[in-house]
């Protein structure tokens, strides 16, 4: 065996006895020594998370008609736990025009905005605006020409 073998030889030798060592169950703990005692695990609890649909606030320019570009402005569109967190990402809900589709109202940060153009073969008067179908969470007035 050359020395370079035996070299090669003891370093796999100790490499073994340390990581036997290493992995041993039983290790020697000097007098007084502080040590790590496991407590039992609490019970993790489950956050359920619930969805803050967007509240329409606004309805923007004041006086609509016919062809007018309509903005939405509301605010929520985020998710919350039980567990006191939070998540304020990117979402985007329909803006519902009489009980139709009609347009997206994009949330983030407790913000949403949509933007929409009326048809000019829309009926003066009251029209309902939500963000899900059967709900009316402000009405818009459509005046004549």
């Amino acid at each position: 065996m050359t020395f370079l073998e035996s070299r090669i030889a003891l370093a796999c030798l100790l490499g073994v006895v340390a990581t036997t060592t290493a992995c041993s169950s039983q290790r020697a703990v000097p007098p007084g020594a502080p040590t790590i005692v496991p407590f039992p695990a609490a019970p993790t609890a489950q956050c359920v998370q619930e969805e803050v649909l967007p509240k329409i606030e606004e309805i923007q320019p004041a006086e609509i008609k016919p062809g007018s570009e309509v903005t939405v402005i509301a605010s929520g569109g985020y998710l919350r736990d039980n567990c006191g967190g939070y998540n304020e990402g990117s979402r985007v809900y329909k803006i519902y025009l009489d009980d139709e589709p009609y347009a997206d109202l994009s949330c983030y940060v407790n913000h949403c905005e949509g933007k929409f153009v009326l048809p000019e073969s829309i009926a003066a008067g009251s029209h309902c605006v939500g963000v899900q179908k059967g709900t009316c969470q402000l009405e818009l007035q459509v005046t004549g020409e």
